[in-house]
Parts: C-alpha cells; structure tokens; sequence
C-alpha cells in the first residue's frame, strides 16, 4: 500500500471502530464501501450552512448558492463519467433507480420492443426490464453464458432489427473481472440499438464508466464509493437523451403548462431537467463530489492496482484451502475486485461459515457477503445458488487476505469431512 492510500485509510472511521472488542476485518465492498469522512462532512455541512430552497425555483441569494454547489457536483460527476458535458448527467439514488428510470423512459416502439441482457446482470438491472416483460410491453432476451463470462457470439445472434436496447455489466458481481464492453457497443450498435453499462462495480476500483467504451448510457451508485446512500447518476449520450421521455414527473420538469379547449396539457423541459422531479438530494450530491475529489486524489491507478494485488495474493492463498472452489476464470478475476467460492466438501454450510467469521474468529468481525449477491440471472445460468464473496477496496490489506485465508482453513477442518 503506496503513501497515498495509506493516507485514505485513515479516513474511513468505520475501520476503526471495535466489535464485541473485535477489530474489523471489512470483505464486503462490493456490496457497499465503507463512507469517506469528507463526504459525511459534505453533505453536513451542506445541509446545515445550505439547506435551502434548490432547483432553479427561487431567486434569492441561498438558492442561487444551492444550485451552483449542484451544478458543481454535476460537473465533478460529468469528468468522472466520462460524460459529453454535465448536461448528458441525471442524478439519481444509484443504478437500481437508474435502471428503473431508463427502462420506464426507453423509447420503445412496435418494431423495436426486444432487450437483451447479459447473463451476468444484477437484479437492479434485470428486474425493471422484466416487469416490463411480464406486462406485456417488451420482450426479453438473455444472452448465454460461456466460462463465466457472457458469450459474446451468443449476444450477437441473438441482437437484431427488433433489438432497442441491450444491456451489459461491466464488472460482474459474482465471477469477478470485467466484461468486454467496446464489443457489446459494436454489437448493438451494428443492429441500430443502444447500449448501457451499469459500472456499480467497475467505477469504484477503476475510476470511470462505460460512456468512453461505447455505451450510450451508464450508471453507477455514490455508496459504492464511500459516498453517502441514495446518490450516483446515470450518465445518457445526448442522442438518446433527446428521445428519453420522462418518467418521473413533477415540480422542476416542467416547461409549461397550457389549457385550450377544456384541456390541460403539460410540457416538460429537455435534457437532465425533465428526469429529475422535485427537490433532489443537494446534499447527497455534495457529499458524492466530496468522495470523488479524495478518490481522485488518491489515484484511481494506484487504487486499481492496489485492488488487483489484492485479489491475486487472495487467488494465491486459497489455493492452499480445500472445502471451496474459485468461481471463474482464474485468469480474469484480478481484473476485478471480487472473488466468488463455492463450497466443494461435505458438510460446508455456506451461511454457517458467514456466522463462523462474524462471531467465531478470535480478535476479528470478519464481513464478507453470503447468497445470491442480489444475482439470480448469474446463479441460474452457471447453475450455482448460494457462494461466499469476498471483495476488497482501497483500505485493504494483504493481513486482511491472510486473516481470511486462515478463517477459512480452520472452519473447513471443523466442519467438513474432505472433499467431495
């Protein structure tokens, strides 16, 4: 760990708390990192010295102050997007909320009604386009999946003249590594459809999102990044912005309202403006910049290759444990932050062993995630349920990697009888 993360740690407070006495030993970034002191600082100060009235409605002094601490969170998101311009930027409460507002705003005509997915998709992304499915309103496609990865020619066939929109992660939640998305864009784009990356993972470790890469939208969530909850954005190409109509209406979309013979009709204001309803998170958004100036200060290239040793010194260590077996291609995963096990002995109890390291490791809370990882399309293509995933971030350690390598050693010679 360079000087400059280890300057980062120390700015992550929950790191330093005790449990039962217990120091933390925190596995589980990839379901949320643990939050920066700036960013809570941030938003405090924002809503105490703030706190007003923001959105463009009214003139005086504090919300003129308002919207310009908005609109500079916007362009810190923009940079980091890799956004055209702040104007392609919504804010949202991260990519569950992204996915539902695109999926609700999408353009969807008789001739183009088919979304394709990727086999890998969270149930943030996977869920809204399947309510739209199950109403009748689009139909559903998932692409295949082949060594953990999703199957590239088995997108292509299935991605046609029908084809609206196609979706893809870019780093998977459960496999780990990355996907391929400048290929999926070429796919898509080939058949006259679209592309969104959802970065949830990715953007954390690697600083930045799909839009370089070809996706005409993408997205990602501010907790994710040690930023307050409820924050991030969904970055949208303006040629695609321009055809979005809005979802979630209300005060600050509209453009105009008029009545002319009896009837009252509303207009709504083009790009961000028209998707973002109501009095919005101002001081989320302070706090999602805040995170992102101490990230970037940091280095996200020293942050991904912290990140990448880790998962690689992690790959070295398990070779060692039986009882459980690495998911994905070995070659892959480092390019992520996350791996995936999966039991292969008798009588290892997947949410047993997340017990074990919550309440049996003497002197550590070791937290890592057990289940499905909120990824059902992934488990039921690769044909496994419950694993345990271990994830690392910036504030972790190779001890961290060694305390969980032993946790596992010492629960498979209690609780299990050799290998299958």
């Amino acid at each position: 760990m360079n000087k400059n993360l280890a300057a980062l740690k120390k700015e992550f407070p929950t790191l330093n708390e005790r449990f039962g006495g217990r120091r933390l030993v925190y596995l589980d970034s990839a379901c949320t990192v643990l939050k920066l002191r700036c960013a809570a600082d941030a938003q405090r100060r924002h809503l105490l010295l703030l706190g007003g009235c923001g959105g463009k409605r009214s003139m005086h002094s504090l919300a003129s102050a308002m919207e310009e601490d908005f609109f500079a969170a916007r362009s810190a998101v923009a940079g980091f997007m890799g956004a055209g311009s702040p104007e392609e930027v919504i804010f949202t409460a991260g990519v569950t909320d992204a996915a539902n507002l695109l999926a609700n705003s999408f353009p969807f005509t008789p001739r183009r009604n088919e979304v394709v997915l990727s086999p890998l998709e969270h149930n943030a992304v996977f869920l809204p386009f399947e309510r739209l499915a199950s109403a009748g309103r689009i139909k559903l496609r998932v692409a295949p999946l082949k060594d953990f990865r999703t199957n590239l020619g088995g997108l292509a066939r299935l991605v046609g003249p029908k084809t609206a929109l196609v979706c893809v992660t870019h780093a998977p939640n459960v496999f780990g590594g990355t996907e391929d998305v400048r290929s999926a864009a070429a796919i898509a784009h080939a058949a006259g459809a679209y592309l969104f990356c959802d970065d949830a993972q990715y953007a954390p470790s690697h600083g930045g999102c799909g839009a370089p890469e070809g996706a005409d939208a993408c997205a990602f969530s501010g907790h994710k990044l040690g930023a307050p909850y409820f924050t991030g954005a969904l970055c949208v190409k303006r040629p695609l912005l321009e055809r979005l109509r809005p979802w979630r209406v209300g005060g600050g979309t509209v453009a105009e309202v008029t009545r002319a013979a009896g009837r009252y009709r509303a207009g709504y204001l083009g790009g961000y403006q028209g998707f973002e309803a109501g009095v919005q998170n101002y001081s989320g958004a302070a706090g999602l910049a805040a995170a992102l100036a101490r990230l970037n200060r940091a280095g996200f290239p020293a942050i991904r290759a912290h990140v990448s040793s880790l998962v690689t010194a992690a790959l070295k260590e398990l070779e060692g444990v039986k009882g459980v077996r690495v998911l994905g291609r070995r070659a892959d995963i480092p390019g992520g932050s996350l791996i995936s096990l999966a039991p292969a002995a008798k009588g290892f109890s997947v949410p047993d062993f997340g017990l074990f390291l919550n309440d049996g490791v003497k002197g550590s809370l070791i937290a890592v995630r057990t289940g499905r990882h909120c990824a059902d399309l992934a488990c039921l293509n690769s044909g496994y349920g419950e694993t345990i995933r271990i994830s690392f971030y910036a504030y972790n350690t190779l001890e961290d990697v060694k305390r969980f390598a032993e946790a596992l050693g010492n629960y498979v010679s209690l609780a299990c009888r050799g290998p299958r």
